[in-house]
């Protein structure tokens, strides 16, 4: 557990014997556990105590391992000092459209680049996902704040819309929407683009490119449909996928009903909105915040 502070697995089975024992000699403690005592007297988990026979004790875990994490967040303090100059230099040599945009071809080497780009955001993470997806969305990836237009056609993938819910529940804003290309987007920073395949895909770097990639993910976001989680209602889910524009058939496959059920759901709801049609039924909906 401890090996993040430096301490390796001799020393802290040590230093964990020490804490739970009164003061012991090595012989105590041991055969040929000197090094690791003075490796722990060192880092200021042990205490040699004065006096015949020598004998050790844990210091205070809370004082030692307090040290040892002041240490350590300075070593990541320049750490990052250092990849901020590597990132300056790095970006100053950015001037043709070549090093701008990087081609990754490879379902494996698309895969591991995608989760890359997905693990430096930081403020925020956008996406346009359609199938075929590289990995099934999974609420565990949700690390920072995210927002997820999917495409209409996971209407036609059975489960798909309850998989998103689960999302939703754990913080992604989701919308379904008209998605016409597979994009990812890290911060102001970094993007990603496919091409013709789920194997072939561009990776953007800060430009006026990934502007360009950024006002099309608002756009598309500003004209889809808000889903919800999945602790809402029925009605409010079957609202929502009418507002997208699904079909009947679709919805049903997305719940596990028969057709005539949806119909008559439906039918139902624009009855108790007062409207005659689908469109009217939407922006009714909207009106009486039941979307």
């Amino acid at each position: 557990m401890f090996e993040i502070l430096g301490l390796t697995p001799a020393e802290e089975r040590l230093w964990q014997t020490l804490v739970d024992r009164p003061p012991a000699t090595a012989r105590e403690l041991g055969a040929n556990v000197h090094g690791t005592l003075a490796a722990l007297c060192a880092k200021g988990l042990a205490i040699r105590l004065s006096g015949r026979p020598v004998r050790y004790t844990a210091a205070a875990p809370d004082e030692a391992l307090d040290a040892l994490f002041r240490a350590r967040e300075e070593e990541l303090r320049q750490a990052r000092v250092l990849t901020g100059q590597l990132v300056d230099r790095y970006r100053s040599r950015r001037a043709s459209p070549g090093e701008v945009v990087e081609v990754v071809r490879g379902s494996d080497a698309v895969f591991h680049r995608w989760r890359q780009i997905q693990r430096t955001a930081r403020a925020e993470l956008c996406g346009l996902h359609r199938p075929p997806f590289l990995t099934e969305p999974a609420p565990d990836e949700i690390r920072v704040p995210s927002r997820t237009v999917y495409d209409h056609s996971v209407a036609e993938m059975p489960g798909m819309l309850d998989r998103i819910a689960e999302l939703v529940e754990s913080g992604e804003q989701a919308r379904i929407g008209s998605v016409p290309v597979k994009a990812l987007l890290a911060d102001d920073r970094i993007g990603m683009i496919s091409l013709a395949t789920t194997d072939s895909v561009l990776v953007v770097h800060a430009s006026a490119l990934l502007t360009a990639l950024r006002t099309l993910f608002d756009r598309i976001w500003a004209s889809s449909t808000p889903l919800a989680g999945s602790e809402g209602t029925d009605n409010r889910r079957l609202l929502t996928l009418l507002a997208a524009g699904l079909t009947d058939q679709a919805i049903a496959r997305q719940f596990g009903w028969h057709l005539r059920t949806v119909q008559r759901r439906v039918r139902r709801i624009m009855a108790e909105l007062g409207v005659r049609t689908r469109f009217q039924a939407g922006l009714q909906a909207g009106r009486r915040g039941w979307l």
